[in-house]
């Protein structure tokens, strides 16, 4: 009797000692919104902590640092929900400050840039446009008391310590990608004790120019896309000789661009259109894989691959916040090229014509955004012993695997491994293997084996009109 009595009391003990499992954590942060000014205004971020499916694992979590600069994070809960990573390793999100749910500004300016999208301009009649609706939004954001100066790669970094703190954690791993890898490197910088190992993809380091070679990157990138379909019998046989088709698309394209309907209203595409949406393209190697067609759809005037691609264009425009993207881009990017940096990259011209959006009125419009400009300091490479893998896509238009090359000769603890048919979103089972083989031993060289398997691409090869 005392026996059962004593079992009975032991299993009631364990039931209510024994914590549940909880499967996610939600807060919200308060941060300054610009540290160096006592009497800065406070700004709220919102977080989630997904933990670990093992609740017995005491690996160190993963931060997730999303690119941009300007996406939102807390939407990418769908990615890592059933991650394999996620198995031993908390996962944490944070949408960074001017973004998502962490007080983002002027969220509709993404539906805007189409609308300007929409009509016949050239390269100065958009920048014109375009300055004309970040006017009004930056109204809006003056009357808010918005301080532009505090939304910087270096604030942002001290946002994520500051969670750090909140959550806990003695140290965390670091995951990021694009602009993601230049916070990551930017908090291996400023705060090194906080973080136990790293992975970055598509590096945009401190030290990379956004407009230096981007002309001569986009070319190489689209090119290598040419010789990969030439290569290819059936995606040759389909689309044939295509350098030579986009060569005289774009030209036509200039005096007679292609009228057709876009969610029930017009649109106008005109050359300059067809290269945005051409090196919106060339982010994904499934988006790649419909290059043939859209430029097939250039020449011949087949509305729905444009419409995809317009779509495709669309929601990465309201992915991003434009004015934090834009105030990034002014302090850390715009100071280290002068006017004739400029007007030299756009002197740059391509066999095929292609001129660079984000050297012409892009760098202007960041130009006007702001005036405040970083020291020479966020210029400059990381030097770093903590274990670091960097991973590049052989086809990244924007950040070549040159970027990763250059920030590795610092990173003492460095490797790097180039996906020859990936571009700069890097998503595939190798790679993910090898970041979680990496994780779990930082300072041990891995295995990359795996990255040498060819991958070709599987072109979208639309049947011809009949």
């Amino acid at each position: 009797m005392r026996t059962w009595v004593l079992l009975i009391f032991s299993a009631l003990l364990c039931s209510c000692t024994e914590a549940p499992y909880i499967d996610t954590i939600d807060g919200i942060l308060e941060v300054p919104e610009n540290r160096k000014n006592a009497n800065s205004r406070s700004l709220k971020l919102v977080y989630r902590v997904l933990k670990a499916k093992n609740v017995n694992s005491r690996k160190a979590p993963i931060l997730f640092l999303q690119g941009g600069p300007g996406g939102a994070t807390l939407f990418m809960e769908k990615f890592w929900k059933n991650h394999s990573l996620r198995n031993e390793r908390d996962i944490v999100l944070m949408d960074q400050r001017g973004t998502g749910a962490s007080e983002a500004n002027c969220k509709d300016l993404g539906n805007a840039f189409i609308a300007i999208l929409r009509q016949d301009l050239d390269q100065e009649g958009e920048y014109k446009a375009l300055r004309s609706i970040l006017s009004d939004c930056k109204k809006t954001i003056e009357r808010k008391g918005v301080d532009l100066a505090g939304y910087t790669s270096k604030e942002i970094t001290a946002d994520f310590e500051d969670l750090r703190k909140d959550l806990g954690y003695d140290k965390w791993n670091l995951f990021g990608g694009s602009y993601g890898s230049r916070l990551g490197l930017t908090i291996m910088r400023d705060f090194p004790k906080s973080v136990r190992s790293a992975v970055l993809t598509s590096i945009f380091a401190p030290e990379s120019n956004l407009y230096k070679g981007s002309i001569q990157n986009f070319e190489n990138s689209l090119y290598s896309v040419f010789e990969r379909c030439k290569k290819s019998e059936s995606c040759n046989s389909r689309y044939p000789d295509l350098k030579t088709r986009l060569s005289k698309s774009l030209k036509k394209l200039q005096t007679e661009p292609l009228r057709f309907p876009y969610k029930g209203k017009p649109f106008v595409l005109n050359s300059e259109d067809a290269l945005l949406l051409l090196q919106q393209a060339l982010y994904s190697r499934h988006t790649i894989a419909n290059i043939p067609s859209l430029i097939d759809a250039f020449e011949n005037d087949k509305t729905e691959p444009l419409i995809n691609a317009i779509e495709q264009f669309s929601l990465a425009v309201n992915f991003i916040n434009i004015p934090m993207s834009l105030s990034v881009i002014a302090y850390e990017e715009i100071p280290f090229n002068d006017d004739t940096d400029f007007d030299r990259y756009l002197k740059q011209q391509s066999e095929i014509g292609i001129r660079s959006a984000i050297v012409g009125s892009g760098a202007k419009i960041s130009a006007d955004w702001h005036s405040y400009r970083a020291s020479d300091f966020e210029n400059q490479a990381v030097v770093s012993e903590i274990p670091t893998l960097m991973a590049s896509g052989g086809l990244d238009h924007v950040t070549p695997s040159s970027n990763a090359e250059e920030s590795l000769k610092h990173l003492k603890n460095g490797y790097g491994i180039i996906f020859p048919d990936e571009s700069h979103n890097i998503i595939n089972l190798c790679f993910f293997e090898i970041a979680k083989n990496f994780l779990n031993n930082p300072y041990h060289k891995p295995n990359l084996d795996c990255s040498s398997q060819k991958k070709p691409i599987e072109w979208n090869l639309l049947k011809p009109a009949q």
